[in-house]
């Protein structure tokens, strides 16, 4: 079975930045452990974060998702999580989904590093803003996503999508899910990718086939 080996040191040009070592296969498998080494290093609250990646030959959805699924609380913390070394089997995939739009990309790590520039530590959170955070929370999680009176499946509703806007990549489609009308669903891209794979969509000349299929079919 293909593993995986990551280790966390940090940069010896700026200790402020954390690097993230991977190598061999980021899958469903071996995903657990690169995402427990990048949660301890936010439970440290440190938040410059370059992921080398030179050493890996295949990510996965799952190995994807983790950096997705974490960017948003660094950047909210002042920091960001960068990728650098990509190999063309990996990169190739990174543009499909067109990551490009999310995560800053770096030829290597030492580029990746100098990147960050001076760093400024996030200010800590007073408690009363975490109360008040905490409360906005519960208020709006009490609320819910407002949905349209016919709920879709998320499956279902990436169909009608890719099936009256063709030319939407990954990035145009979670915004139109994000719409009230649509029901206001939040799914991350790799989410929104798997989806489309799982309905055999996931090139924009199956979604222009599916659009044409159903003008035919209206026409009869």
């Amino acid at each position: 079975m293909k593993g995986i080996d990551v280790y966390v040191e940090e940069a010896a040009q700026n200790r402020g930045v954390s690097v993230l070592r991977v190598s061999g296969y980021v899958d469903t498998t071996t995903s657990p452990d690169l995402e427990r080494r990048l949660q301890a290093l936010l439970r440290d609250k440190r938040f410059h974060i370059v992921v080398d990646l030179s050493g890996v030959e295949y990510i996965s959805s799952a190995g994807w998702g983790i950096f997705i699924s974490e960017i948003r609380e660094i950047r909210e913390q002042g920091g960001d999580l960068k990728l650098a070394g990509m190999i063309p089997d990996v990169r190739e995939v990174f543009d499909l989904l067109e990551f490009e739009n999310i995560l800053k990309s770096y030829a290597d790590a030492d580029l990746a590093i100098a990147s960050f520039g001076q760093i400024t530590p996030a200010p800590q959170a007073s408690s009363a803003s975490a109360a008040d955070a905490s409360g906005s929370a519960q208020s709006a999680a009490s609320k819910g996503p407002q949905r349209s009176e016919t709920v879709l499946s998320d499956e279902d509703l990436i169909r009608e999508i890719a099936r009256q806007h063709p030319e939407f990549g990954l990035m145009r489609i979670q915004k139109e899910l994000r719409r009230p009308e649509r029901g206001g669903r939040d799914l991350n891209p790799v989410q929104i990718y798997v989806l489309l794979r799982k309905l055999d969509l996931d090139t924009r000349e199956r979604r222009v086939a599916l659009a044409k299929e159903n003008q035919t079919s209206t026409r009869r």
